[in-house]
Formats: structure tokens, C-alpha cells, sequence
């Protein structure tokens, strides 16, 4: 019954309390919509996507699927996989078996000097045979059969509920964003490791998929991602601009009893610990500019290779390398205050913050920022995010463009540096490598740029506009919900 007739039947019918009552429970009802019809407004999506769009998403996805089939044929030719694949050909694995090791041996942090937190011991003496690793990892790497049966089982997990989290937001683009995701170049880098970011990457899907509904549910698959990966803290900064109290209290107290949990069984791996040992890890790893290049994803590296063999660029003057070391210099400092306009109007204007979108620009920061290439990996966290925005509007249509492009596993050297005879643990014998400067290292830190500074962007447009932007679907908000 419209609210007009109901007042008007309600008048004529006199002074009497159902007149009252049917006039205002209609206007009420009609002045205050139901949680499922506010939520249906907000998951109808205003503009529908373009055949094209689905199409041109198909196409990048081949070509992701082409890459990795060329990579396997040339695996095949070669013996080993091309680049941008490890170049260390006897390390795949190893990031799975070293800290095995030492799960199954003491000093993990005084002799290993470890940056993992405890829970990646405690989880590997779950999933390792003990007795394969008295020889060492690498002893351990031919022996033990079960961690590298969990590890590619999770993997497998990852791909379902992958594809399940973007079902649910468009069936049309499941399959391309999945694929983009689990047989892109980071996660495939990972399992070529067996990083323990495979495992991670489960339960921050659990956390920011929108598939886990409970709030302490949530709460403890983002304490078990931070204590896999603690820089994944980041995640809760959304939650900070927005005032989630309630919601930053669950996580940090199930985050800290993990963490006390797994130091207690563990016993070792305080925060002391951990920082002296991060310290020796970044000493390291600036030292070591071949390898930071090598899967970069900012040009900090490539800055540091100018002012070291620019000759092997093609750059035959120090001016021409001077120039470039600038521009990327001013590309990446531009970003960073571009965010962090973002992290103060956001501060005046939390309830304008879209929580993925924002922890997503946040991860970019820092990949753009980090001057290591070994993090390269990490970049999966973000194209999860990422993939939830719709194709719609220029930003966000670069970004997802970038994104496809970033997760091509194929590279093209211009210039050898590692190139000789070495054993393949892959293919099982000697072969010629063959490794160097490359197209990928050059374009992929632009293309994240690309991202980074889509995402600025729209986080601009959310907390600085005059009203906060409609969300066209429920998830991309949902990563920190009020609790």
C-alpha cells in the first residue's frame, strides 16, 4: 500500500490508534528501508559491464595461460625454467626445507637467524618428517614427501577459494581473475620456493574474501596470515582510519595469543629476536643488488644498478644515467605522498574509506617502496584485492589491465649476467643457464606504479569527493566490517 493512501484511509477513518499506527508504520517503512533492501541497493550494479570488457579479461588470461605453457615447453628443451623463474637453479623448494630444518633442530634464530615468526616452526613440525632432515634441508628436500604434499595441497586450496570469492562477485570473470591469480607469475614464484606465503595466502583469503561471515571467525584467519607474514599488519589499517575499535581489539588479541601460543611452544622467537635478525636480513639483502633486481617490483634496485654498470643498459654517458635515476626517484616519491594525502583525509573522513580498496594501495606503497626484488611474491595479496573492482572507468580499467600484465610468467633477457653451467634440482641434471637484465625488470615496477597510482586515485575520489562513493559490490568493502 503506498504511504500516501495508508495516511489518507488512516485521516479518514478518524482520531483512532490503527489510523495512527497504519499511518506512521507505513511512512516509517517507507523512510527506513530494511537491511535487504539497502542491501540489494548497494549490490546493484549501475552500469552493466560491456561484452568487451568480459572478452578483452578473457584474452589476458590466455595469454597467462600461453606464458606458462611456453615456460613449460622451454622447461622441457632446456632443463630448467626460463626466466623470470629462480635463477638459483638448486634452490626450488628450499624455502619450504630450510626453515623445516630448522622446526626439527634447535637455534632457529640464533644460528638460522630466522625472521619467521614462531607459528612457521610450530606449523612445519606439524607437517615434516623429523627424520629426514638429520643430514640437513637439502637432505631433506629429497627425503621428506609430506610438507611438500601440504604445501601444494594448500595450494590447491588457494585456487578454489579464489575462484569462489570472485564467483560471488561476477560468475562473468571468475575463471580470467582466478587464473591471473593462481597461475600468475607471483604465486607461481612462491611455489617454485614453497614460500610459506602459500599458506599465508589461504588464510588471508579466508579473512578478506567476504566467503567467512563471523567476526572472530575472521578475527583469527588474519592473527594466523600476520603471524605467517607480519607485514600483512598493514591490513589493519583501514580499520584505524575508520574507528573500528571493536573490530582492531578481536584482531590484536588473537593475533598476540597466536603469537604467545606458538613463542611458548616455539621457545624462541621473541620480538628482540626477530628485529636483530630482520637487521642482519636488510644488511644483506643491500648488498646484493643482482638479486633485488632480479623479480623487482620498484625501480630502487634499477636506481642502484645505474649507479653501478649502467654501461650494461645501453647508457654510454653518466648524465643519461643521472636522468633516469631521477625520474625514478621522482615516480616513486611522487606515490608516496600521493598515499599519504590519502592516509589524512582519510583520517577526517573514515566513513568514506573503502577498506580493500585502501589496504590495497597501502600493500602497492610498499612494494613500490621495498628496495628488495625477493619480495616479488607478495605481489599476490595485492591482485587479490585488486580483482575485486569492477571494469568500469579509466583508473580502474588500467588497473586491472596492469594487473593481467603483471601476472605473465614470461620475461625477455637484453642482457646476460648469470650465464654458465649449473646443476637444475628440477630437471635433474647439469644445464647451460642463462640469466640477465630484462624487459619484465624494467616494465613491471612501471606497471605497478600504474596500479599504485589507480588506486591513489580512487581512494582520492572516495575520501575527498563530496559523498562517499557507492560501493557496486558488497566485498570490496568488507575487509574490516563494523563490528
Amino acid at each position: 500500500m503506498p504511504a500516501r493512501r495508508a495516511i489518507e484511509l488512516g485521516a479518514a477513518r478518524g482520531p483512532s490508534w490503527y489510523g495512527i499506527f497504519l499511518a506512521i508504520h507505513v511512512r516509517g517503512s517507507a523512510a527506513a528501508p530494511t537491511v535487504a533492501s539497502r542491501r540489494a541497493a548497494v549490490t546493484a550494479d549501475p552500469a552493466p559491464r560491456p561484452k568487451a570488457a568480459v572478452a578483452i579479461e578473457g584474452v589476458l588470461a590466455g595469454w597467462i595461460v600461453v606464458a606458462l605453457a611456453l615456460a613449460a615447453w622451454r622447461f622441457r628443451e632446456i632443463g630448467y625454467l626460463p626466466q623470470p623463474f629462480l635463477y638459483d637453479l638448486n634452490y626450488p623448494l628450499m624455502g619450504l626445507y630450510d626453515p623445516a630444518y630448522w622446526a626439527n633442530h634447535a637455534g632457529a634464530y640464533e644460528a638460522g637467524k630466522s625472521i619467521y615468526p614462531p607459528l612457521s616452526f610450530v606449523f612445519l613440525r606439524l607437517i615434516t618428517i623429523h627424520d629426514c632432515y638429520r643430514l640437513g634441508p637439502f637432505a631433506g628436500r629429497d627425503c621428506d614427501w609430506l610438507a611438500r604434499g601440504v604445501l601444494f595441497g594448500f595450494y590447491g586450496l588457494n585456487a578454489g577459494l579464489v575462484y569462489r570469492c570472485l564467483r560471488k562477485i561476477d560468475p562473468a570473470t571468475a575463471v580470467q581473475r582466478a587464473a591471473a591469480v593462481c597461475l600468475g607469475l607471483p604465486m607461481l614464484y612462491g611455489l617454485e620456493c614453497a614460500n610459506l606465503i602459500i599458506v599465508a595466502f589461504t588464510f588471508f583469503v579466508l579473512a578478506q574474501g567476504g566467503l567467512v561471515r563471523s567476526a572472530p571467525l575472521r578475527w583469527l584467519a588474519l592473527g594466523l596470515s600476520i603471524n605467517f607474514k607480519p607485514y600483512l599488519l598493514v591490513l589493519l589499517a583501514p580499520a584505524l582510519l575508520r574507528r573500528q575499535w571493536r573490530w582492531l581489539a578481536g584482531c590484536a588479541a588473537v593475533c598476540g595469543l597466536i603469537y604467545l601460543l606458538t613463542y611458548a611452544l616455539q621457545g624462541g622467537g621473541s620480538p628482540l629476536q626477530l628485529i636483530s635478525n630482520l637487521k642482519l636480513y636488510a644488511a644483506y639483502i643491500n648488498h646484493n643488488y643482482l638479486s633485488d633486481l632480479y623479480y623487482a617490483t620498484s625501480y630502487w634496485p634499477l636506481v642502484h644498478f645505474l649507479s653501478w654498470r649502467p654501461r650494461l643498459l645501453g647508457l654510454n654517458y653518466p648524465g643519461d644515467g643521472e636522468a633516469w635515476r631521477l625520474g625514478f626517484t621522482v615516480l616513486i616519491r611522487a606515490a608516496q605522498c600521493g598515499a599519504l594525502i590519502c592516509l589524512v583525509a582519510a583520517w577526517f573522513r573514515p566513513a568514506a574509506v573503502n577498506s580493500r580498496r585502501f589496504a590495497a594501495m597501502i600493500l602497492a606503497v610498499i612494494l613500490t617502496t621495498v628496495a628488495t626484488g625477493q619480495s616479488g611474491y607478495v605481489q599476490m595479496f595485492l591482485f587479490f584485492l585488486v580483482l575485486f573492482e569492477p571494469w568500469r572507468g579509466p583508473a580502474r580499467i588500467a588497473i586491472l589491465i596492469s594487473t593481467y600484465l603483471l601476472s605473465i610468467p614470461a620475461d625477455y633477457a637484453l642482457a646476460p649476467i648469470v650465464h654458465g653451467r649449473a646443476w637444475s634440482y628440477l630437471g635433474g641434471r647439469p644445464v647451460f643457464a642463462d640469466f640477465g637484465v630484462s624487459i619484465g625488470q624494467l616494465l613491471r615496477p612501471a606497471m605497478l606504479l600504474i596500479v599504485q597510482y589507480g588506486l591513489i586515485a580512487l581512494n582520492l575520489r572516495d575520501v575527498v569527493g563530496r559523498e562517499p562513493a557507492i560501493v557496486a559490490r558488497p566485498p570490496v568493502n568488507m575487509p574490516c566490517p563494523p563490528a
